[in-house]
């Protein structure tokens, strides 16, 4: 069946004019049913009333929901928003007219972010007996999940026409890839274990000694499902330390003694890093758990020394991603917070982290005194949520079901940019870098194969 035809079913309120027969309901109740069966429409109208004086019809209230609810022969909206994910089953624009006398229409039009017209339910028509009612109400949907209106994000645009002369309901909503849902349910097909590949996921939302980092375990956990869905990496193989649980101790240890040991010349691993960096005299830091921000060069972890572990790791290649800055601030809330008392950000300089490897390939979230910003309206950090969207495939930008390196870097580091501009302005831009620079020969490597969900 059509996924956007118009919903409407008809009823009438219980409470009758006193002395009616009850089997006179039979008739209205059987049209009732093949109304909804037959046309999949949806609307509801009160008792009729007698005609007292001549009224105008008009819109008492309309909605953009996510579901119709049903009570005795009764519609009512559920879940108001105007933000619909790709997850999502549906959008439904639901409206009620007050005063209706004599018959009219309704027509629902869908327009894409394209500004197109993508779907219109026609000239349908509303009150067929002609009778005076106080109210009636009416909606129509258009299916999102698993249809080409999930794949077109944007802002869309719905108007409701009232006897195809005025339109009486206009609103505006959004259609947006649902990043976190889509991972954690993964693809239809199993992916292999690999039992080559590896990871090392390090979130640390809280800190023993200054500001938090919201959504850094839900960063790690949707890199986690990744990892596991999507890229084959055995839940065995996944070593995975949050907030408390990832000391500087633990991080040096897992990276320099235990993966030492566990991994072979023919594995790959993958480093996630999400949680606070620090600069030291123009030298980049990642903050453990237990760190002190205001003593990095003995409580922190230098990137560089992360870099010559991870060399020394008998492993063919390494792919770090690091959702952090080194700017002595934090991104991660509306006004920005210093990580460093006392420690004014203009004067904060460090140089991007050199990568000679020729087994490692880092992205970090952002320049040098840049800040790693969130995403608040899908709880992740805004360089997390565009490194897996791209991974999950919209970087694949020659559409031969592989993301490579150069893809993916130009992917993400144009939408960060973008992306920070538009949530923050240009004082919390936000740009991306991947190394080694330039990538030679390793820019055609293929970090992920795209495989598709439901």
């Amino acid at each position: 069946m059509n996924n956007n035809r118009l919903q409407i079913t008809s009823g009438v309120l219980s409470h009758l004019q006193k002395g009616r027969k009850r089997n006179s309901l039979i008739p209205s109740l059987i049209l009732a049913f093949l109304f909804y069966f037959l046309n999949f429409l949806f609307a509801c109208a009160s008792a009729p009333k007698p005609i007292a004086s001549e009224s105008k019809t008009g819109l008492v209230s309309t909605y953009l929901v996510k579901n119709v609810t049903r009570i005795q022969g009764f519609s009512g909206p559920v879940d108001e928003t105007n933000t619909f994910f790709s997850e999502d089953s549906q959008a439904v624009m639901w409206v009620k007219l007050k005063d209706i006398s004599g018959e009219h229409t309704l027509r629902w039009e869908w327009y894409s972010p394209a500004g197109e017209l993508y779907h219109t339910t026609g000239n349908y028509k509303i009150n067929r007996d002609g009778k005076s009612r106080d109210y009636s109400t009416s909606w129509h949907r258009i299916a999102i999940k698993g249809e080409k209106a999930g794949t077109l994000e944007g802002g869309w645009q719905v108007k409701v026409w009232l006897d195809d002369t005025e339109i009486i309901a206009d609103k505006g909503f959004e259609i947006i890839f649902d990043l976190y849902r889509y991972i954690t349910r993964g693809p239809n097909t199993r992916v292999k274990p690999d039992n080559n590949k590896w990871a090392l996921i390090i979130g640390i939302e809280k800190y023993k000694k200054t500001v938090s980092v919201p959504y850094a375990e839900r960063d790690a956990g949707l890199m986690k499902n990744y990892l596991t869905n999507f890229l084959g990496v055995p839940k065995e193989n996944i070593i995975t330390l949050l907030s408390d649980g990832a000391t500087k101790a633990e991080i040096e240890v897992m990276i320099k003694d235990k993966l030492k040991r566990l991994m072979r010349e023919r594995d790959t691993l993958y480093v996630y890093y999400s949680g606070h960096g620090i600069p030291a005299d123009e030298s980049p830091y990642l903050l453990p758990y237990d760190g002190d921000a205001e003593s990095p060069k003995i409580t922190a972890y230098p990137v560089e020394d992360l870099y010559k572990d991870l060399e020394q790791l008998p492993a063919r290649e390494v792919f770090v991603f690091m959702d952090t800055c080194f700017s002595g601030r934090s991104g991660r809330d509306k006004k920005e917070e210093l990580i460093v008392a006392g420690v004014r950000p203009g004067l904060l300089k460090v140089r991007d982290p050199l990568l000679l490897s020729k087994k490692i390939i880092a992205m970090a979230a952002a320049k040098g005194n840049q800040l790693s910003n969130y995403y608040k309206e899908m709880q992740q950090g805004l360089f997390t949520y565009y490194l897996l969207r791209g991974m999950a495939g919209y970087a694949d930008t020659n559409g031969d079901k592989k993301i490579q390196i150069k893809e993916l870097a130009k992917y993400v580091e144009g939408e960060v940019d973008t992306a920070s501009r538009r949530l923050f302005g240009l004082s919390r831009q936000q740009n991306p870098v991947t190394m080694p620079i330039p990538l030679g020969d390793r820019e055609n490597l293929e970090i992920a194969p795209v495989i598709t969900g439901d």
